[in-house]
């Protein structure tokens, strides 16, 4: 499963609404973070969780809890075909990111809260994501 800032937010913050149920769902599956969420999760965490929860999880990743995602010159390229399909919607780079490197690894799922975008968005070979929680 690959994850989106927001599911990443949601598992961080005890608080938020979706908490427990992001919670199971990292524990119950093998998840994906692409590079391209960690500048937005880093922000996030940092501004409303604090810079300790905001490293924590930077540790986690570089203790390899999560598996991590980089991308190509040729992932781009693909993205910004994605983005220039879904001009109308707007289709932002992280989002387009996520379709592309789902793709290019065969992902199905995806941790999520952004359901608006991720509910329209079809490349080539993703005709659609399942949105989880």
């Amino acid at each position: 499963m690959i994850a989106d800032t927001s599911g990443i937010i949601a598992f961080l913050d005890r608080d938020d609404h979706y908490h427990h149920l992001a919670v199971n769902i990292i524990t119950n599956y093998q998840i994906y973070i692409p590079i391209t969420v960690l500048p937005e999760v880093d922000y996030l965490a940092i501004k409303y969780l604090g810079e300790t929860v905001a490293r924590s999880f930077i540790e986690d990743l570089g203790d390899e809890y999560f598996n991590y995602l980089t991308m190509e010159l040729d992932d781009i390229n693909k993205i910004t075909k994605l983005m220039e399909k879904y001009k109308d919607l707007p289709l932002g780079f992280v989002d387009a990111s996520l379709v592309i490197l789902a793709e290019s690894h065969q992902i199905k799922r995806i941790l999520t809260l952004d359901r608006r975008h991720f509910n329209s968005i079809q490349s080539e070979q993703v005709k659609y994501l399942e949105i989880l929680p």
